[in-house]
């Protein structure tokens, strides 16, 4: 089964080219829709029902729908293959031409991963589910049902077709009193049983979660994580970075989820690149990256040094410089940085909030911090792309007003951002760059990215994680979803 994603927009086109499928994989892939569609489980009108027309309507999915969802992730393995060892990437008697056969039975129509990442600081909501109340809706829809409907806004869009194969949530200021487990479960009850929890990891208010597709776990190496600490306010971290890294057939994925410092003026701005610079240089992973560059630079540094009159010897550790000049991000294909980068608009609060009334968000870009330094030549930021933005700032809104109304003593910014960057050989297309403005449980608003990525063919040289997965958040999620 593959997942076709096409936007419903004409204008957003791949620039991708398609490889084309083999008439044995089309006519396989074909029988198998046949199958599944001609003996339909469940009549799909009774199981979705619009959320305006029926708001206090719980949205659990049954049991069928649930087989039926599983159903649709099949993927036949022909025994002439089966004896080839052919059914997982990295198998010692795998031939390299197979691995092309494998991707392409999951992905026949060119290799195309789908991708949504979401970016959202929840404002240290003790009560998480609190949120969205209504007039005709408060006494009779239960706190859960209104975060569910909430986060499938967020992470099932309705402007796009297909749920995507990898969904990744980064939030900030998660609360301390929550548990990071049910916040997973949350979102496994959302996404469904067609995907599983890959991997997570938290620290302190922040939480980084990848999603993968049930049938690609196979497919991935075993995770690897970081965490780059800025400061603490308080007793609780608040500031910094998480970092996993991992390859899905031969394409490698870095994964990063920020908090910025804070702050107007030069002394934030100073302060947000010196957050950017430690988390692309002091990173430990991906580790078989970090032990042959690093093997080799101090080679290097050492037969340099020992040309070196001690007169002349500094006082810096061969380590600490050889690592401060390298970018350990350049080491991935594909690289996706969301957070709250706190980036700030130098403009006065009422000028922008007149350009957002005129949605002239444009006008409003032209002095963002993080454009303004992307224009200049070999910035920090300049090797990160962004999708064009047409949407209004996403901070800071007054919660004490019912419509999205800034907050007076804060200039309205884009703060929560989504940037990534690829290579030639991987190249990222953002099809979707939006805010979730519906959703008004915190100061900030969600912000989402759909991107497309061409998939390499290829054997894992690192260690395969063999279907590992967070079980335990599976089968309560799909607990919860049953009742």
């Amino acid at each position: 089964m593959t997942d076709h994603t096409e936007q419903k927009s004409p204008t957003n086109h791949s620039t991708f080219s398609i490889d084309p499928v083999t008439s044995t994989e089309s006519t396989v892939n074909d029988t198998i829709a046949a199958l599944i569609n001609s003996t339909p489980l469940v009549d799909s009108n009774t199981l979705h029902t619009s959320r305006d027309n029926s708001p206090q309507t719980l949205r659990r999915r049954s049991s069928v729908s649930i087989i039926q969802a599983l159903a649709n992730t099949r993927h036949l393995l022909t025994t002439n293959d089966a004896r080839k060892r052919n059914f997982l990437v990295g198998t010692a008697r795998q031939l390299p031409e197979n691995t092309a056969n494998d991707i392409n039975s999951f992905f026949p129509s060119g290799r195309l991963l789908t991708i949504m990442m979401v970016t959202w600081n929840t404002g240290e909501a003790s009560k998480l589910y609190e949120q969205n109340y209504t007039p005709t809706a408060r006494q009779t829809a239960q706190p859960k049902e209104r975060m569910l409907d909430d986060i499938c806004d967020i992470l099932l869009p309705t402007f796009i077709d297909y749920v995507s194969d990898l969904i990744i949530v980064c939030t900030q200021e998660m609360s301390v009193a929550k548990k990071r487990t049910d916040w997973e479960i949350l979102l496994q009850e959302v996404i469904g049983p067609a995907h599983v929890l890959y991997h997570s990891v938290h620290f302190g208010t922040l939480s980084l979660c990848i999603f993968l597709r049930r049938d690609l776990i196979w497919f991935c190496t075993e995770p690897e994580e970081d965490i780059i600490k800025f400061r603490a306010v308080g007793p609780v971290r608040t500031k910094g970075s998480l970092v996993i890294t991992f390859n899905l057939f031969g394409t490698s994925f870095m994964i990063i989820n920020s908090h910025f410092e804070a702050g107007h003026g030069s002394e934030g701005r100073t302060n947000r690149r010196l957050n950017f610079h430690n988390t692309t240089t002091k990173l430990s992973i991906p580790h078989e990256f970090i032990q042959r560059t690093f093997k080799s630079m101090k080679r290097t540094a050492s037969a340099v040094e020992s040309s070196i009159p001690p007169s002349l010897e500094s006082t810096a550790s061969i380590d600490s410089t050889s690592r401060a000049a390298v970018d350990i991000t350049k080491s991935c294909d594909c690289i996706l940085w969301a957070g709250d980068m706190n980036f700030r608009i130098d403009m006065p609060h009422d000028q922008v909030l007149e350009l957002c009334k005129e949605r002239n968000f444009r006008e409003i870009l032209l002095k963002d911090e993080f454009r303004i330094a992307q224009m200049k030549n070999n910035d920090l930021y300049a090797n990160f792309k962004e999708a064009d933005i047409d949407f209004a700032p996403t901070y800071k809104f007054d919660l004490r007003y019912d419509d999205d109304t800034y907050a007076k003593h804060r200039t309205p910014s884009y703060t929560d951002r989504i940037l990534y960057r690829d290579k030639p050989t991987s190249l990222i297309e953002c099809t979707q760059y939006k805010s979730v403005e519906g959703v008004k449980h915190s100061d900030h608003k969600p912000v989402v990215a759909h991107f497309r990525v061409k998939l390499k063919p290829g054997l894992h040289t690192g260690n395969l994680s063999y279907g590992k997965f967070n079980h335990d958040v599976y089968k309560s999620g799909m607990y919860y979803s049953f009742y």
